[in-house]
């Protein structure tokens, strides 16, 4: 019974802490440039959990995790928003009209924006695990993309779904972007360890 007892007492107090951190996040996310510092540390988190270091509580692991990951991840969604903006006006300039030129255009344009995502996504879990200079961080990324097509797979799929989720749920930023970034932090570990990428 008290073997029990510990048991539920240990998922409350796991699902409060991902309740927390998804709270957090989305608060600190409120300003818009500190997006991608608040979703480096978000990742940082569920990183500790996954590789059960630290016993720091979470609001005191993100906020260390953030000042750390602040300038690195700040100065990367800044050349990020111009490569996106880049995409986007690529898709708005090309009109479709029935050239072979346009066409080959706007094929190419969403292959790149499909590796612009997938790169995005593991670049978070890839700036807390590994040290190294934001170039390399994409280099490393997009090499995951390529090499690990499964995981890659399984986390777009995920993450897609997720994101139409939250469109007709907005709140659901409170709770379930912690629990999508465990995820991907599981398969992106899972995979990163069969690469050793260090």
């Amino acid at each position: 019974m008290g073997d029990h007892k510990y048991k539920v007492f240990s998922f409350l107090e796991k699902a409060v802490d991902f309740l927390f951190l998804s709270f957090i996040w989305a608060i600190m996310c409120v300003p818009i440039i500190t997006i991608f510092p608040s979703t480096a540390a978000m990742f940082g988190v569920v990183r500790t959990w996954q590789l059960q270091k630290g016993e720091a509580g979470v609001f005191i692991t993100f906020f260390k995790l953030f000042k750390e990951n602040f300038k690195q991840s700040f100065g990367l969604s800044l050349i990020w928003s111009l490569v996106g903006l880049s995409l986007y006006l690529n898709f708005q300039i090309v009109s479709l009209t029935g050239s072979v030129v346009e066409m080959v255009i706007f094929i190419v344009s969403v292959l790149l924006s499909i590796i612009f995502i997938l790169i995005t996504i593991y670049v978070f879990p890839m700036m807390v695990h590994v040290k190294a200079k934001w170039h390399e961080l994409v280099r490393n990324s997009f090499f995951l993309v390529v090499a690990s097509p499964y995981s890659t797979m399984i986390i777009g799929v995920v993450t897609i779904g997720t994101v139409y989720f939250l469109l007709d749920n907005p709140a659901g930023l409170f709770f379930i972007t912690s629990i999508l970034a465990y995820f991907i932090s599981y398969w992106f570990l899972k995979a990163i360890s069969k690469l050793q990428i260090n």
